[in-house]
């Protein structure tokens, strides 16, 4: 198995033990991520990259205890099914929500789903932009998570209408500057949500080292209906800027 022992090792660490078939299940994602023909979902083609960076980091959200014990979490942006997919797999109890807009990758997560037969995973089909104005997902959910989708001001304005009030939403980031979480506290004012905490990740010396952080901020009020605005408009102009 890929690296097994040194990603058992990692997510022990974190906190979290990993069984047997929850590693051969993570094995089975990257080979399919890897394999997949039909469209570019990821860079990467290795699969031993695949395991050992792209799915452990994904994992690394798993440091936010409280992501473990919640019973609702939407993947917004997720692409390939990242962190969705590995965090249905180390967690179970996680009914995990994967949100993506482009039909090639959502074929792909359809067979994701199929193949590894994962019970706790569904599959919204769309933009966050529209997907956030329908009564079945507003502040449905009780954590909204992101990876690498975009910066700070733009994930928390397509995040904070799915999120329950009291829910969380936790942004991986790798490079992340003053400016830009500056920014995103700025526009979180608008959403309802307040930052709560910034921690930078730390990996064991058997695993590649990269720069993460996970930002997590908490919604405490209802956020304005007129938000996400329409599609475009968050990245064209940003809250905060």
């Amino acid at each position: 198995m890929i690296a097994a022992k040194d990603v058992r090792a990692q997510v022990s660490e974190w906190g979290v033990e990993l069984k047997p078939f929850q590693l051969g299940l993570l094995s089975e994602y990257a080979d399919l991520l890897a394999g997949y023909k039909h469209a570019n979902v990821i860079g990467t083609k290795d699969p031993r990259q695949l395991f050992t960076e792209h799915l452990t980091d994904s994992l690394s959200c798993l440091l936010m205890g409280d992501l473990r014990s919640s019973p609702s979490v939407i993947d917004v942006g997720t692409g390939g099914g990242l962190p969705g997919v590995p965090l249905a797999i180390s967690c179970p109890t996680l009914t995990v929500t994967l949100l993506e807009a482009t039909e090639k990758k959502v074929r792909f997560l359809r067979t994701v789903i199929e193949s590894l037969g994962l019970q706790n995973l569904e599959l919204i089909h769309g933009r966050a932009e529209e997907k956030a104005h329908r009564a079945a997902n507003r502040e449905a959910f009780r954590f909204a998570v992101t990876r690498a989708v975009a910066e700070l001001p733009v994930v928390v304005e397509y995040c904070a209408p799915l999120v329950q009030i009291g829910g969380k939403i936790l942004a991986m980031k790798a490079r992340l500057t003053e400016k830009e979480l500056a920014r995103g506290v700025t526009a979180s004012r608008e959403l309802g949500i307040e930052l709560r905490e910034v921690r930078k990740v730390q990996y064991t010396p058997e695993l590649p080292q990269k720069e993460r952080h996970l930002v997590l901020f908490e919604k405490i009020l209802a956020t304005p209906e007129k938000f996400p605005r329409r599609v475009g408009q968050a990245k064209k102009r940003p809250l905060g800027s």
